[in-house]
């Protein structure tokens, strides 16, 4: 028979539905299993007397659905069937196939069946082991980031209550100085008491690791802080144990993405290919490892991709198209179906190539004098979107030369693409 068997797997956390299609595209059985062992064996049980009817072997195709795919995927390729994973967003495009308007588990699945058959699909990129623990970790990375400045901005909350000069002497809250001092001395009274002098200057020595004068320095300032703040502060009960408590909840989180930035290290070092990417990645300004990480962890192989504009789409940066008829609108907005999280890095790396950094200097003088004469005509966040997008083709060259990035004005490169159309006519 030229037509497979077809099984479509609509797969939800705790249950999948099934669809078997035959090479006819008949529906031969609906079922429904629970995602563990025994469920997976009841399918490979159906799915080998069907096979032994038609004398053929089957397919399997089902959704990318956050991390529940994967264990059925795994299995399935186990036991030596194709199984290809695509995008929901692919799938979706059949929901409204019948005139009537049905959402179910039943029909979704039948639906994803039908996609193998009209061969509308792309499959799921697929990294290695080693690429997708690294995004794994990336993501948990960025999830444990956004917890601390949660806790930390729960933190200013209460000190601007109980000491509100505390935050003017200390910038930066999530360092271990300011983090130490409120975790031990919680209240404007404990900073005041002279017994407390000598352990609070050893406590800003140790964890500043400075001198003992620049202790004493500071020791002053938090006096004169504290002194400022008792006239005007609130403190409660519970101030003192609202403080300690969220400022150990910082210390854990802190301890938690240090062991999570420890073993992103350890991984990239196992795949010699994927650590020669993050250096290359990080000659291009603004660049650091864990941003040349989470692009390659996210894109995987570049050879998936033959233009910089298939890069940008699957980092959903390409404009959205509507049109009908003779309408046809002009201000659409970015597709956004990649991932949020690398979209992120990205719109972080575009600021670093515009504005200045500490010392009043631009990264990328080239990326900025295009970001001046294009925010002089269209608005901040097409201006920015823009930017992200030269970003992306930026890593896309230095991927695919397998060359560190090298600053250029349009006018030397196009000099320079005319150069090597010579050499090559």
């Amino acid at each position: 028979m030229s037509e497979k068997i077809v099984v479509g797997i609509d797969v939800s956390k705790a249950f999948s539905d099934i669809c078997i299609l035959s090479p006819n595209n008949d529906i031969i059985k609906r079922l429904k299993i629970s995602n563990d062992i025994n469920g997976m064996k009841s399918l490979i049980y159906v799915l080998e007397k069907v096979e032994d009817e038609y004398e053929d072997r089957a397919v399997i195709i089902m959704e990318a659905t956050a991390h529940y795919h994967q264990i059925l995927a795994n299995f399935f390729r186990k036991h030596n069937y194709e199984v290809i994973v695509i995008n929901p967003i692919q799938s979706g495009a059949l929901k409204n196939i019948n005139i009537r308007k049905i959402k179910s588990d039943k029909t979704d699945a039948y639906n994803i069946a039908l996609l193998y058959r009209i061969k509308n699909y792309n499959e799921t990129i697929t990294h290695s082991d080693t690429i997708n623990s690294i995004k794994k970790l990336c993501r948990q990375h960025k999830e444990l980031t956004d917890e601390i400045v949660e806790h930390i901005n729960r933190l200013i909350a209460f000190l601007d209550i109980s000491f509100p000069d505390f935050k003017k002497l200390f910038t930066d809250l999530q360092g271990k100085t300011p983090l130490s001092l409120l975790e031990k001395y919680p209240t404007i009274q404990e900073v005041l008491s002279p017994e407390n002098k000598q352990d609070i200057l050893r406590l800003i020595k140790e964890n500043s690791h400075k001198s003992s004068s620049y202790a004493e320095v500071k020791y002053e300032k938090l006096l004169k802080a504290a002194e400022k703040s008792i006239e005007v502060c609130i403190v409660s009960l519970s101030s003192a144990v609202l403080i300690q408590t969220t400022v150990r909840v910082i210390f854990s989180l802190q301890e938690a993405l240090k062991a999570i930035d420890d073993e992103i290290k350890r991984l990239s070092l196992l795949d010699e290919k994927f650590h020669k990417e993050i250096v290359l990645l990080q000659s291009i300004p603004g660049v650091g490892e864990y941003t040349a990480c989470v692009v390659l962890s996210e894109l995987g192989d570049i050879s998936n991709f033959s233009k910089p504009k298939e890069l940008v789409a699957f980092f959903g940066l390409d404009p959205g198209v509507t049109q009908s008829g003779t309408y046809n609108r002009k201000n659409n907005k970015i597709s956004k179906r990649g991932s949020p999280h690398v979209r992120s890095i990205l719109h972080m790396l575009a600021k670093s190539n515009v504005y200045p950094n500490r010392n009043r200097e631009y990264l990328n003088p080239v990326m900025r004098a295009y970001f001046e004469k294009k925010i002089a005509e269209k608005p901040y966040k097409v201006v920015m979107c823009a930017i992200m997008r030269k970003m992306v083709q930026i890593i896309f060259a230095v991927l695919r030369n397998q060359k560190s990035f090298e600053l250029r004005t349009p006018e030397e490169h196009q000099k320079l693409i005319r150069e090597k159309s010579k050499l090559v006519a």
